[in-house]
């Protein structure tokens, strides 16, 4: 199998590392940065749930020129502000009959891949793994939960999910196919919208900012508010207790995690609330839907975003 992975940040790079490890023949493609330069000098260093590190040596591209076209399927994992740009770069090495999966954060990015793509068949996903980087070069594993993955259209390739199933799982990647696409987006979205917002206000991992009884209070809240609009919207969610089983993935498997929030606020970067918690806002308005603690949220981003160049 061959795939191209477009978006060298922590969840690009723990991709593309894994399935690497495990004989993938993997491309990572990205703009240039010091963290695509410190793989092409050094290859790719990993560090694992022990804390033991590996390298791998990884192919990289910062030129659409350069990328072969034959792939089996191209992985989207670049922020969700960013997809249009960046698939506008690479679709024209990229035939017709690759199929594409996003597994990125927030609602939407279905939808923007099939407009810019439509004669492609469109994959999704929703991984509850996480990642950072800690230097360039170096990616830490941080959150081990399953990854789902599903059909954005009828008569997408059934065999084709399944062998990515197995590989996935075979790299490390815990991954199970779901027939329920709306399921796999929506039930991804809560764990975003449980956990980003508030670590990147509160500055702390997902399991700290749940550590006391006001944490896990405004988690709730939140991921309430988010369940409600999925009911309005008819969709089925993967979780039988959405708001225990966010609790549970943050104390159990995902608590380690540095949010890609936070990290995007300690960087001074653009954020993807608007897809996460803006989301919930705009569709609870659509469905008269009160979402009180999802606006605050949103709105206490935008304040910190809008401060960074007061503090530097």
């Amino acid at each position: 199998m061959k795939l191209l992975i477009l978006g060298s940040g922590a969840m690009g790079s723990l991709f593309a590392g894994k399935l690497k490890q495990n004989d993938v023949d993997v491309t990572l493609f990205n703009r240039p940065n010091d963290h695509v330069k410190a793989i092409q000098t050094d290859g790719l260093r990993i560090i694992n749930r022990d804390g033991n590190g590996s390298t791998v040596a990884l192919s990289t591209s910062t030129n659409p020129a350069e990328l072969t076209g034959d792939y089996d399927i191209v992985l989207v994992l670049v922020k969700a502000f960013a997809t249009e740009s960046v698939l506008e770069k690479v679709l024209p090495a990229i035939h017709k009959n690759t199929p594409i999966m996003t597994l990125q954060n927030g609602i939407g990015n279905m939808e923007t891949i099939k407009a810019l793509a439509p004669a492609n068949d469109v994959l999704i996903g929703g991984t509850q793994a996480g990642a950072g980087i800690v230097e360039p070069g170096t990616v830490v594993q941080r959150a081990w939960g399953t990854t789902f993955i599903g059909n954005a259209q009828h008569g997408a390739d059934q065999h084709l999910l399944d062998e990515l199933a197995s590989v996935f799982t075979e790299s490390g990647l815990k991954t199970h196919v779901s027939e329920n696409v709306q399921s796999i987006i929506w039930s991804k979205l809560l764990v975003n919208v449980a956990y980003n917002g508030l670590t990147a206000v509160t500055r702390l991992t997902n399991g700290d900012a749940i550590r006391t009884r006001e944490g896990e209070d405004i988690l709730a809240n939140l991921v309430t508010e988010a369940v409600k609009v999925a009911k309005a919207k008819e969709i089925p969610l993967l979780y039988k207790d959405p708001v225990a089983e966010c609790i549970r993935l943050g104390k159990e498997e995902i608590g380690m995690n540095t949010s890609s929030m936070l990290t995007d606020v300690l960087h001074q970067r653009k954020t993807e609330i608007e897809v996460m918690n803006g989301a919930i806002v705009e569709e609870g308005i659509h469905h008269g839907v009160p979402t009180p603690y999802n606006d605050m949220m949103v709105k206490l981003i935008k304040v910190i975003e809008n401060s960074y160049h007061r503090s530097t």
